[in-house]
This record gives C-alpha cells, structure tokens and sequence, in this order.
C-alpha cells in the first residue's frame, strides 16, 4: 500500500469513527430529551427541595447570604398557593427520577417582591403589564446531571410553557460566574442586555 492510499484510508476511518460517534452523541441527545419532564411541585417535594438548596454547589449560588436566603426559598414553596401564587414552581424529571427544581414568574409581579440580594424593580421596572414578561431559573440537583445539557432542555421546556400562557418575553437573572448557564441561554436564543439580564422574545405564541 502507498504512503498516499495508507493516509488516505486513515483520514476516512477516522471521519467515520468521527461520523459514529456525532450520530450517536445526536442519539444519546434526542433520548434525554425525550426523557426530560416538568412536574408541578407538590407538598411533598420540600424535602428533597431542602436536601438540594443544601449542597454546597447550589448554596452558594441560591443562598450567597446565607440562611435567610435559604429560609426565603422555602418560604416561597411552602407559600405557592397563598402570597406566592405568581410562581410557578416545577421539578425537573428524567424519566420517574425527580433531578432539579425550575419555575417561572410573571415579572410585572416579581418587580414589586422585596427580597435580599434581588432588586427587581431596577431588573423588571420596564414590564408594564401582566403575562409579557416572564423569569426563569433552574437548578440541578442531583450531580450526576450536571454538565450534561440538561439545562438546555429545562429552558425549551419552560418556554412551552410560558409560550402556552400567551407570554411574550422569557427572562433570566444568571450570575455572570455561572458560566455555564449563562452559555445554556445564550444557546437557546437569549440576548445579554446587562450582567445578570438575559431576555428573549417570543414571537409566535402557542
């Protein structure tokens, strides 16, 4: 066999090893996705809602302030039926495992909740009516799930949602360290407008 054939016949079973595994990386991405739910959250999720506002990977990120912010977050789940009724509160599911928690919010309502460390006035202060604009945010809870786009997922998954509602516009508050959400809603189609404020626009309701 010549030098140029044996070159030739390492460059296409490398493209084809190449081939195989972008097919089933394509595979393996359809499947999860297929497989990724959003279950409105019930009584009986504060427990493990709890257990994962505890790791530190997500205490640090929910709860830079510490307990009070922890506290605050309970609050709002133990109160989805009463003062914070303008949530929406889901858990993400892969299958029948429950892995991550996800909500939105109406923001012409959430600009006027006072809360440590938010300022939703300054954030939100241009929505100027109800169901237009509404937030998102996501956790993952069980490690084993992260980095593996499950984010990206969750965010399709709440804009169906919101895109049922007749919203107009979906936002997101990222910490400009969380790099890689801020890389999962650059890559569904949002636009930084300031650190920490990320939106897009929803031309065609459901």
């Amino acid at each position: 066999m010549s030098a140029v054939i044996g070159f030739a016949t390492d460059i296409l079973i490398a493209d084809t090893k190449k081939l195989i595994f972008a097919n089933k990386y394509k595979l393996y991405n359809m499947t999860t996705e297929n497989q990724i739910s959003l279950q409105l959250f019930q009584d009986e999720d504060i427990p493990l809602f709890d257990q994962w506002l505890s790791k530190e990977y997500i205490y640090k990120r929910l709860c830079p302030d510490g307990e009070e912010q922890r506290e605050a977050w309970l609050d709002e789940v133990n109160n989805k039926d009463g003062k914070y009724g303008f949530l929406t509160h889901f858990i993400i599911c892969h299958n029948d495992r429950k892995i991550g928690y996800c909500l939105h919010v109406d923001c012409f309502f959430l600009k006027d909740l006072e809360e440590e460390g938010d300022d939703f006035e300054t954030l939100y202060g241009d929505v100027s009516e109800p169901n237009y604009t509404y937030e998102i945010g996501y956790l993952i809870g069980e490690e084993e799930y992260l980095n593996k786009g499950i984010s990206k997922i969750v965010i399709r998954r709440l804009e169906e949602k919101i895109r049922e509602l007749g919203g107009r516009e979906i936002a997101a508050d990222p910490s400009e360290e969380n790099i890689f959400s801020v890389k999962a809603l650059l890559s569904n189609g949002f636009t930084k407008r300031g650190d920490g404020d990320y939106r897009k626009l929803i031309y065609n309701p459901l």
